[in-house]
């Protein structure tokens, strides 16, 4: 792999691992006693210094050591998670961000900062000597006889052998203690042959090893040197299974030997010239023996097999250029149907009509694995809310929990990362104009900490999800008053909430008194709404005064297929989304009202639905504009239900949603296009876009 791929490859892990981080912090936070969060935290930390150091990020990996010894005092219960603390490490961890990308970019960031903040690292780490924490977590584990997976490191001073001390005999002593799994010496200090002074210790050793003894058995090994010298004794259980390293197998063998110090990068890439696989090339080269690559190559094997699932990274493009290929197909088959019922003959359309629906079922099932594969749960994004919330409520003095449910529903990767901005610009809302301060919730009765629910369900082949607060909800009055004022609504009409509360998502109207970095400036909610919207996705609120708002927020699973209903309109076949379709009668001239102000009106059951007549409303030629000849089909939007007016209704397709902005121009009322069997484009409409262009002109 070229150093230009490695660097790539780090900058994707590494913002999974500061994700992992950051979560982990404030979960801590909340919860210092949670021994998985702490371990999770540590390894991320651990991982981001390792793999700093590997692509030559010096700096990053010095840094992040610093990360890392504070985590492992705090693993050690050497020291308690504080507000101070944790608001430093998100400091830290902030400014480690910065250093990555200015490490991969090439450019400087302020000295100044990175000596500031490691400096106030340091005085986390108390004495910077892990090996005393270790001690002191010793006694909680000392009667324990539990297997345990050990990583010894010892760095000992350059005179330790004229102190007495011979490194050589701890490791003889270690090796007693139990089964060692692995040794690795490192001798890059050690000069050449003439200037080998022989009393000096140039090297320093890492053992990993299996032990069922107490760590303090093992503490005591180094109780003579560990004053004077680096030992670091750190439990790495969670990271082996039957004695076999798990993180072995993902891992290729290259990058096996270079951690482990066997081989460098630079031989690498040397041999990655050749065609040969990493191990033989590297064994013909002479940079490592035959037998230390198939114990690696065996290592990692016995790695997969025990690892309990595996996952691969993939490029978005790639899976992007699957998805169209996929819808193409679902085009073609759509083609060779169409064409399988025009032919004549009848055994010869049978068997075509036979060949085809296999083929059509057969692309279903890949077009379902394909879009499976780009779905992705919305906990990652769920979890960097957490920070946003902690941040927010310390700034403005509030007390916040973020509650979350449903973080394993899934939605597609494209929606997922286009969704976060929105989101957090509610959450953001509810913290500033939601949730009351401390001491006004106490004058309510309410609890002096308030809460934010983030919830995630499916539904009818749509995503929800919903930001709840138990803050003062949304003053109507306040809101209608602002509307009037900006000449957005009429005096002394009166609106139902449900209209009012859309008022809000109107440019330019914000309830806020004061003006902030937050809030007030009345930019943000119609910018929401239409992000939303772009996904094909809609947005409601639901508040009560002085109880609290929620945003709910729907959106389709993908934005790449669609299961539609085809409808013809003059000559023109329009594709409509199942997902909004109600139900489609057939009028009669009694069920036909006009109101005046309201335009006509469909009696469906007793519900008098507003009618739009999609032939007027698209400028498209019509014969059939008597209801009682054409078809009502009845659509559910997030205001209500309304009827449009079509000529025939033709049956149903798997719609490939095509952009029509790219290729021509935006068209109001619809979401895109997509090609039917016959070639033809179908237009396919869009609940809300034409909800507006009939109610709101």
């Amino acid at each position: 792999m070229a150093i230009d791929e490695l660097v790539q490859v780090f900058l994707d892990e590494s913002e999974d691992e500061i994700r992992e981080l950051e979560a982990g912090l404030i979960k801590l936070e909340e919860d210092q006693d949670d021994e998985s969060t702490i371990n999770r935290v540590f390894r991320a930390a651990h991982t981001i210094k390792g793999s700093a150091g590997l692509v030559g990020f010096e700096e990053v990996s010095n840094f992040t050591h610093n990360i890392e010894n504070i985590l492992d005092r705090i693993r050690n219960k050497d020291l308690r998670i504080t507000k101070k603390l944790t608001s430093n490490l998100l400091s830290a961890v902030d400014l480690l961000k910065r250093m990555i990308t200015a490490s991969a970019e090439g450019e400087d960031l302020d000295r100044t900062e990175i000596e500031n903040i490691t400096l106030t690292l340091k005085r986390f780490t108390g004495t910077g000597r892990p090996a005393e924490g270790a001690r002191s977590s010793g006694s909680k584990e000392q009667n324990e006889e539990k297997e345990r997976v050990l990583c010894v490191s010892m760095r000992f001073r350059p005179d330790i052998l004229s102190t007495g001390q011979d490194p050589l005999m701890l490791l003889r002593e270690l090796c007693d203690n139990g089964s060692i799994i692995e040794t690795r010496a490192f001798t890059e200090a050690i000069p050449d042959f003439y200037n080998l002074n022989p009393t000096v210790c140039y090297t320093w050793w890492e053992v990993i090893i299996r032990t069922e003894h107490p760590l303090s058995d093992i503490q005591n090994i180094f109780l003579f040197v560990v004053d004077e010298n680096d030992i670091l004794i750190e439990d790495i259980s969670s990271q082996y299974k039957e004695g076999v390293e798990l993180s072995l197998a993902e891992k290729p063998i290259g990058e096996i030997l270079v951690e482990k110090g066997i081989v460098k990068t630079a031989d690498i890439e040397e041999v990655l010239k050749g065609r040969k696989t990493t191990g033989e090339a590297l064994v013909e080269k002479g940079k490592v023996p035959r037998e230390i690559v198939e114990k690696m190559a065996m290592a990692q094997s016995q790695s997969r097999k025990i690892a309990k699932s595996s996952t691969i990274r993939v490029d978005t493009d790639k899976l992007d250029k699957l998805v169209n290929l996929v819808g193409e197909m679902v085009i073609s088959v759509a083609r060779m149907s169409q064409l399988a019922s025009e032919v004549d003959d009848n055994s010869a359309s049978r068997s075509l009509e036979g060949a085809s629906s296999a083929l059509e079922r057969i692309s279903r099932e890949l077009q379902e694995q394909v879009m499976r594969v780009r779905m992705v749960p919305v906990e990652g994004t769920f979890n960097r809310f957490r920070r946003v919330v902690r941040d927010l409520s310390f700034e403005l003095g509030k007390k916040i929990e973020i509650k979350m449910s449903g973080t394993d529903t899934e939605l597609d990767k494209n929606v997922i990362e286009q969704i976060g901005d929105p989101l957090k610009h509610m959450i953001r809302n509810s913290i500033d104009h939601g949730i009351e301060s401390p001491e006004e919730r106490r004058r309510l009765g309410k609890p002096a900490e308030g809460t934010i629910w983030l919830k995630a369900f499916q539904r009818e082949g749509n995503i929800f999800i919903e930001i709840s607060d138990d803050g003062k909800g949304i003053d109507k009055d306040k809101v209608l008053a602002k509307a009037i004022d900006k000449s957005m609504a009429e005096p002394g009409r009166t609106y139902p909430d449900k209209e009012i509360f859309e008022m809000l998502f109107a440019p330019g109207l914000s309830t806020s008194e004061k003006v902030s970095e937050i809030s007030g400036r009345g930019v943000g909610m119609d910018v929401v709404r239409k992000n939303i919207e772009d996904l094909h996705g809609s947005i409601e609120i639901i508040s009560e005064k002085g109880k609290g708002s929620t945003f709910r927020v729907k959106l389709p699973l993908t934005l790449a297929i669609i299961d539609g209903m085809m409808v013809r309109v003059g000559n023109e076949v329009l594709t409509i989304p199942l997902s909004v379709i109600d139900k489609s009668v057939r009028p009669s001239k009694a069920e036909i009202k006009t109101v005046e102000g309201k335009g006509e009106l469909v009696d469906i059951r007793g519900n008098y639905l507003p009618l739009v007549r999609i032939y007027e409303l698209f400028d498209i030629p019509s014969e059939k504009t008597d209801p009682t000849d054409a078809l009502v089909v009845v659509l559910q939007s997030t205001e209500g239900r309304f009827g449009v007016l079509v000529d025939d209704v033709l049956g149903q397709t798997q719609a490939v949603i095509k952009s029509i902005d790219k290729n021509f121009r935006k068209i109001e009322g619809t979401s895109g296009a997509t090609i039917l069997g016959n070639g033809k484009v179908s237009l396919i409409l869009d609940v809300h876009g034409i909800e507006r262009m009939a109610f709101n002109n």
